[in-house]
């Protein structure tokens, strides 16, 4: 039992070392229920860190469940779509609201990746594959006017 709870301490001394950035940002957010059915929900981030997220939410999954999370960061221009973070943690805190209404959810990461926007992913790909097309091209042409000088 002893070593429970010190596991419990190290985990909230990881967590309060984190920086917090107080940000209401857009999130959905899924888990597999008791059951093994696959369950969602959206809500908005009240805080978030590099090892966890405070969610405000109407539903939520319970403490102990894996979640996955999707936290759409703010669009930076009109024609860009936004980047968004993908979170994967544990369900660590759930808090009751009145008439024991969900209000939020705490879950601390295990994996974080920040993605960019498709749009971006998709002109890098191609510009990566239209400067190798061209590097082939003039290989070939380079090749050509060899063969064409004898």
């Amino acid at each position: 039992m002893e070593r429970n709870a010190g596991n419990m301490n190290q985990t909230e001394t990881q967590r309060r070392k984190a920086k917090r950035f107080r940000l209401r940002l857009a999130v959905i957010f899924s888990w597999r229920d008791e059951d093994g059915i696959l369950q969602s929900g959206e809500g908005r981030t009240c805080n978030i860190s590099s090892c966890g997220i405070y969610v405000r939410t109407k539903c939520a999954p319970f403490p102990g469940n894996a979640v996955e999370m999707n936290v759409f960061l703010p669009q930076p221009a009109c024609d860009i779509r936004a980047a968004e973070i993908r979170a994967n943690g544990q369900v660590t805190r759930v808090d009751q609201g009145p008439r024991d209404e969900v209000c939020g959810f705490a879950a601390m990461n295990r994996t974080v990746l920040i993605r960019e926007p498709i749009e971006q992913a998709l002109d890098k790909k191609d510009s990566a594959k239209n400067a190798a097309t061209g590097r082939r091209q003039r290989n070939r042409a380079k090749h050509d006017i060899g063969v064409r000088r004898y």
